[in-house]
């Protein structure tokens, strides 16, 4: 009888136990929620995981001293985007997993958020004496502004037009800030050092600070334009007629011969665009300067696309470090408060080759040390 009572029990428990189950699951189904398997591993973006870029520190530089330097000169530098070497700095456009542009990572280096409580520093002036705060870095970022007009609407929602006209009645205006992505910028400003060390008898140069150069307006490397608005041409009316000119018959009765000499009307001098700093009809508008040396471990966890083999992929810190970059000179450091080219340069040939002079005399400052 014990033996009858126990398998009894345990039938009621075993039957009250499967009904539960199946209320639960009936609930789960009705509701949406279903239990996904346990992955296999980690979704990666790659068949292998990238440990040692994750891992990746900047290479150490040789420390400098003071009493080794026999020569220096301090140069500013410009990185343009649209030349083809230049090309990696710029793409991608859109994040694609753990490839981002250069821009894409100063922004969240720098932008201070939940996900990035200690930003990187950067700079108003290249000599890295006054920080920007978040709001200023931001700020640099924003683009004309967009006047919408506020448009009246009823109780339920829907616009209220004038009986007269037909035309939508507004209210006022409001004023939406618009604001640029990384994706604009389309040029650098490098600040770096040129020096001979008698230590180790070489001419080296190190990179001081880095600038992102938002241009704002004109197109991108991809060919998109901001829309203009069509020019206004204003037609003619009855209450202002075309001016008739007085003497088109007098003159038209005139008959000259050869060798007689005609008063000419004299042509309008060509007025004289004012030197701004524009490029593609972009205006060129520095976001602020980072300090490179601060910068590099942000640059050496992030690669760079390579166009032969995509296995062996750079980092950033890589491609400032090796200079694989096109570049040319923008000023050197002179008594004229260091004065850019283009101030005392009009001829843009011309001050190619002025940057040119420069650089050969470095050039020639290391070459002259040695005998031969």
């Amino acid at each position: 009888m014990k033996k009858l009572g126990l398998i009894i029990t345990a039938s009621i428990i075993c039957s009250t136990s499967f009904l539960f189950a199946q209320t639960i699951d009936s609930e789960n189904k009705q509701s949406g929620v279903f239990e996904s398997p346990d992955a296999i591993r980690k979704p990666i973006d790659r068949t292998w995981e990238k440990d040692i870029l994750r891992d990746n520190t900047p290479i150490p530089l040789q420390p400098i001293d003071e009493e080794y330097i026999h020569y220096a000169a301090l140069i500013w530098r410009v990185i343009d985007l649209r030349e083809k070497m230049n090309l990696p700095l710029y793409f991608p456009t859109e994040t694609k997993g753990n490839w981002k542009s250069f821009a894409r990572i100063i922004w969240e280096a720098v932008d201070s958020t939940e996900n990035n409580p200690m930003p990187i520093r950067i700079y108003s002036t290249e000599y890295f004496d006054i920080p920007l705060s978040n709001a200023e870095f931001r700020g640099k970022f924003s683009i004309e502004p967009r006047i919408q007009p506020i448009w009246l609407t009823d109780e339920e929602g829907n616009q209220v037009f004038d009986e007269e006209t037909g035309e939508p009645i507004s209210i006022g205006d409001t004023t939406i800030m618009q604001f640029a992505d990384p994706k604009d910028i389309m040029q650098y400003d490098i600040k770096e050092e040129y020096f001979v060390d008698n230590q180790r008898s070489m001419l080296d140069v190190r990179i001081m600070g880095i600038c992102p150069i938002l241009q704002k307006g004109g197109t991108d490397l991809l060919g998109d334009e901001e829309e203009a608005p069509p020019a206004e041409e204003t037609p003619p009316t009855e209450e202002t007629p075309p001016a008739e000119d007085e003497f088109a018959d007098e003159f038209a009765e005139d008959e000259y011969t050869e060798g007689e000499l005609t008063e000419e009307t004299p042509e309008p001098e060509p007025q004289v665009e004012e030197e701004l700093p524009e490029v593609s009809g972009r205006k060129l508008a520095p976001i602020g300067w980072l300090y490179y040396p601060e910068f590099r471990p942000v640059m050496a966890k992030n690669e760079v696309f390579n166009t032969h083999n995509n296995a062996n992929r750079r980092t950033y810190d890589d491609i400032f470090l090796q200079r694989h970059f096109s570049s040319f000179i923008r000023a050197e450091e002179n008594v004229y408060d260091n004065r850019e080219i283009f101030f005392y340069i009009v001829n843009g040939l011309d001050q190619i080759l002025e940057a040119e002079k420069i650089k050969h005399k470095i050039f020639e400052y290391e070459h002259n040390m040695w005998e031969y």
